[in-house]
C-alpha cells in the first residue's frame, strides 16, 4: 500500500488543508469563530505572540498525517481520479468528522454555529484533499 502512495500528492493535499484553514478561520469565519470560542480580539492578539509558531507547526503536522491517512485509504481502493477521491473524502468526513464535531455539541456544550464552522472546514478540506490524492494516485 505504501508503494502506491504518492508522497508529493500527500504534501500538496496538506498544503491545501493549511491554506483552506487559514482562509476559513481567518477572513471567512474568523470573527464568528473567535466569538463562538468565547475569546476577545485582545486575547487572540496576545495568544498569537505566545503560541502561534507551535500551533502552526502542529497544524502542519496534523494536516500531513490526515493527508497521509486519507491517501492510504484512497490507494487501497479502485479510485480512478479526482471525483472518486473527493467522494472518499466526503464519506470520510461524514463518517468520522461529523460524529466528532457532533459530540463536541452534545457533550462539551459547543454551539451549533461552532459545529457548522468546524464541520464545514473539514468537509471542504477532506473533499479537496481527496480530489488531489485521487487525481495523483
Amino acid at each position: 500500500m505504501l508503494e502506491s502512495l504518492n508522497l508529493l500528492a500527500v504534501i500538496a493535499a496538506a498544503v491545501v488543508s493549511v491554506i483552506v484553514g487559514s482562509m476559513w478561520y481567518g477572513p471567512l469565519f474568523g470573527k464568528i469563530w473567535i466569538k463562538e470560542m468565547g475569546w476577545t480580539e485582545e486575547e487572540i492578539k496576545k495568544g498569537k505572540n505566545q503560541n502561534m509558531n507551535k500551533a502552526y507547526i502542529l497544524t502542519i503536522i496534523a494536516s500531513l498525517v490526515s493527508a497521509f491517512v486519507l491517501g492510504q485509504i484512497i490507494s487501497g481502493t479502485s479510485t480512478v481520479g479526482a471525483w472518486d477521491g473527493a467522494m472518499i473524502g466526503f464519506w470520510a468526513w461524514l463518517g468520522f468528522g461529523v460524529p466528532l464535531f457532533l459530540s463536541n455539541v452534545l457533550w462539551e456544550g459547543k454551539s451549533w454555529k461552532m459545529f457548522q464552522i468546524n464541520a464545514g472546514y473539514q468537509l471542504v478540506t477532506w473533499v479537496l484533499m481527496g480530489a488531489i490524492l485521487g487525481a495523483w494516485m
